[in-house]
């Protein structure tokens, strides 16, 4: 273990990680990006001042790393122990989810390759979209591909060029996000599309995804926000999920194991976005949506902060939004709790006025948002339906998601009423 990484903004050394004697990432920024007039704190967790732990710097860049399987998957493939942070960082961090880069040299120190391409043949999809192994771990790592991209589902970051799918090599930026269809869990990326489309509709800002047919499945290919289309390329913005702007864990998002509850993450948005009274409706639309429409897994990983061209801060378009209630294997708990309720079959009028206090808004507006949307999300089924039909054919979630988000609708309905007597 060479015990030391470099980070970089382009072609701008920000700082190096050292491993502690504790085994801990510990980050701190390079003199001359102090001295930069484009200088800035790559999180809220992580200023510029140093006044921050090991242990936060840690988790900043821990929550860069994939999770779950995929993470064992790659670690078996590159021949890194599983709990090793430092040396998977190492083997994988060259076009992280943001601007960062993390190098074993110095971009001083080395001739900088000419960032390329490499196309993937349709064959090789077709085997993506059957195989069971995590696509992710046979790409990453590999040759002069070095790919981070955080979370427990099998995705891999790519470029895309009209019809043709890329991978990235050298350090060129990724563009584009492919998911596949899951072992587990039946049709997930038609799932996450439906649901997208969904909230789209009822006026939440979302990612723009958009199915592919491969063979007999379908890949999502989803645009990523933290690219924008420049004069030279694409240009990397930075961004941060919530996790990482609270110096916590990935092992820990859900809020019953120590995770971020959403007074937490609106304490974040109020502290540190640029129109915070806007993007705490979001926040506020986001929540009640999720819960609405059955999607137990909103947690802090899946909210982000993107920070503009000029520094301006907000919030990201929403991404990873599936009717987890779909599959009977999930738990039904929220990730994040409603008024410190976490069944989401229990949330009356008492955790509404809760949720209000917690954002920091009138209760009347929480109450508006809840109105529009408890209207919005069952009127809105029948267009999503034709218009998700009409773009990709058939699929059985045009019967079943419908129907259990309507249930859901009429639960809450009922169980508004019961708690309002």
């Amino acid at each position: 273990m060479s015990g030391r990484l470099y980070v970089h903004y382009q072609q701008q050394l920000i700082g190096q990680i050292q491993v502690a004697e504790t085994g801990l990432m510990q980050f701190t920024y390079a003199p001359e990006w102090l001295a930069a007039s484009n200088s800035f704190p790559i999180s809220v967790s992580l200023p510029l001042d140093g006044s921050y732990s090991a242990l936060t710097s840690h988790h900043f860049f821990a929550n860069l790393l994939p999770e779950a399987e995929t993470r064992q998957q790659i670690c078996a493939a590159l021949g890194i122990s599983v709990g090793n942070d430092f040396e998977l960082l190492t083997a994988i961090g060259g076009d992280c989810a943001g601007t960062l880069s993390v190098d074993s040299v110095r971009s001083s120190e080395a001739t900088a390759p000419v960032p390329g391409y490499k196309p993937v043949a349709d064959e090789q999809l077709k085997r993506w979209v059957v195989g069971k192994r995590s696509v992710f771990s046979t790409i990453t790592g590999q040759q002069q591909v070095r790919l981070s991209l955080a979370g427990a589902q099998d995705k891999l970051p790519v470029h895309v060029l009209g019809e043709q799918i890329m991978i990235p090599v050298d350090g060129a930026p990724s563009t584009h996000i492919l998911k596949f269809p899951s072992p587990h869990f039946s049709h997930l990326p038609e799932n996450e599309s439906f649901v997208t489309l969904l909230a789209a509709t009822v006026q939440i800002p979302v990612v723009s995804l958009h199915l592919r047919p491969v063979g007999t499945g379908r890949l999502a290919i989803i645009e990523r926000y933290d690219r924008m289309r420049d004069n030279q390329g694409y240009r990397r913005l930075h961004q941060e999920d919530f996790c990482q702007a609270l110096g916590i864990n990935a092992a820990n998002k859900y809020e019953k194991e120590g995770g971020p509850s959403l007074h937490r993450c609106s304490m974040i948005v109020r502290q540190h976005t640029a129109f915070p009274l806007l993007e705490i409706q979001k926040l506020l639309k986001w929540t009640l949506f999720n819960w609405m429409v059955g999607n137990a897994d909103a947690h802090a990983k899946n909210l982000s902060l993107l920070y503009d061209a000029d520094g301006t801060i907000g919030l990201a378009p929403f991404y990873d939004l599936v009717c987890t209630r779909n599959y009977r294997a999930l738990a039904r708990d929220l990730a994040m709790g409603i008024g410190g309720t976490f069944n989401p079959d229990f949330i009356g009028k008492p955790q509404l006025a809760a949720l209000a206090v917690d954002f920091g808004v009138q209760h009347r507006l929480v109450l508006d948002v809840f109105d529009q949307l408890l209207d919005a999300i069952p009127g809105s089924l029948d267009t999503v339906v034709a218009e998700w039909s009409s773009r990709y054919g058939s699929s059985p979630i045009l019967a079943r998601l419908p129907l259990i988000i309507r249930r859901n609708v009429r639960r809450i309905k009922t169980q508004w009423r019961v708690t309002s007597t």
